[in-house]
């Protein structure tokens, strides 16, 4: 059985060398280009948890100044780590065996023919689109691939790599652990350990993006149709669709209306209409809103005597939509409290019940 699995792992291990060498330039190219990306993203995530936390320090005072400055202290000797990793990988001139898993883990889904068209892939390459990560809205392209799509396969080069390396090191620890005469249990937990902790490791970035995408779409989704309202009402007193987007872009500090500040700003650098909206739309995965940039677009290439009508049209089915995924998060939240409800219900029985058939008194 030892050699059975030493020859295994014999294999696979030549495999994965030979896979890293045989690699190109480009593959190798796009992971430095997108562990960059990775190491500025985790700094951009830093900062924003920085700055969140002094504004509401600083609204509800709920730590001490001290404290205030020794947790940012530390924040911002990660964010400069993050900043020294970032530029190291810009160089072009730094690659790390982590990097070389991510390299063995592009061949490998180049020979799955995992490309972008494949379903896994699409998927991730939006939820890059909708992440906020503004490297990831460009839409410029690198090795004839938009941003997202780079960093999309990277990250699924990533996972499929620490997969193999998890496969590989749970071999190594059955082969070792039998070696030296351990439990067929202590063998098993040990190989579990191998293979889990690279594969954990491989998913977190997947998961950590797919969780920021979801959280900020659900946020935009929500808040919609409070500002395609605001549109709405200003068209119609006559104002002009540019205008409008600009008066209710900064009425409010939500995500939406941030999204529609960038816009805002696009026209005003001499981006087209059409193209600006085009860009908000990739950024912002919303049917309504979907609805709104191809009227948008219609509107400034043909004309619309109806503008205001269609965008009000828009708008009253935006608001009934939100109404019924109102009360689907109301019927879900109160389905997450059925369970400690009834704990809640059980616990008061047993106070109840326990004294009166034990013929003692509650009090």
């Amino acid at each position: 059985m030892l050699i059975v699995l030493g020859a295994i792992l014999t294999v696979l291990a030549l495999f994965l060398l030979i896979e890293i060498n045989r690699v190109n330039r480009v593959a190798v190219a796009e992971v430095v280009l997108a562990t960059a990306w990775s190491k500025r993203f985790s700094r951009q995530d830093l900062e924003d948890q920085k700055e969140k936390y002094i504004a509401h320090n600083e609204k509800y005072r709920t730590v001490s100044e001290k404290k205030e400055a020794k947790k940012t202290a530390q924040w911002e000797k990660q964010i400069e780590e993050y900043q020294k990793q970032e530029d190291r990988y810009m160089t072009g001139r730094y690659f790390s065996i982590t990097d070389q898993i991510a390299v063995f883990g592009y061949q490998l889904l180049v020979r799955l023919r995992l490309d972008g068209n494949s379903d896994m892939v699409r998927q991730l390459t939006k939820a890059c689109e909708v992440s906020g990560y503004a490297d990831l809205d460009y839409s410029e392209e690198t090795n004839g691939k938009k941003n997202a799509s780079v960093y999309a396969f990277y990250l699924m080069a990533c996972c499929i790599g620490y997969v193999y390396v998890g496969v590989i090191l749970a071999l190594f620890l059955i082969i070792l652990m039998t070696v030296m005469g351990r439990s067929t249990s202590n063998v098993m937990i040990f190989a579990v350990a191998g293979l889990m902790l690279p594969t954990i490791l491989g998913i977190i970035p997947i998961t950590s993006l797919q969780d920021k995408s979801a959280k900020r779409q659900e946020e935009i989704d929500m808040d919609f149709a409070n500002i395609l309202s605001k549109m709405a009402l200003l068209v119609t007193a006559g104002m002009n669709i540019v205008k409008a987007a600009e008066e209710a872009a900064y009425s409010g500090d939500s995500m939406v209306y941030l999204e529609m500040r960038k816009t805002v700003k696009e026209i005003h650098q001499s981006v087209t209409v059409a193209k600006a909206f085009a860009d908000l739309q990739r950024r912002c995965d919303n049917r309504y809103l979907d609805k709104l940039v191809s009227l948008v677009s219609k509107s400034y290439s043909a004309g619309n005597l109806n503008l205001a009508e269609d965008i009000r049209a828009i708008n009253s089915e935006c608001w009934l939509d939100k109404k019924h995924q109102s009360r689907r998060m109301a019927e879900k939240i109160q389905n997450k409290l059925f369970i400690p409800t009834m704990l809640m219900f059980i616990g008061i029985l047993v106070v109840i019940l326990v004294p009166a058939m034990s013929g003692m008194s509650l009090f």
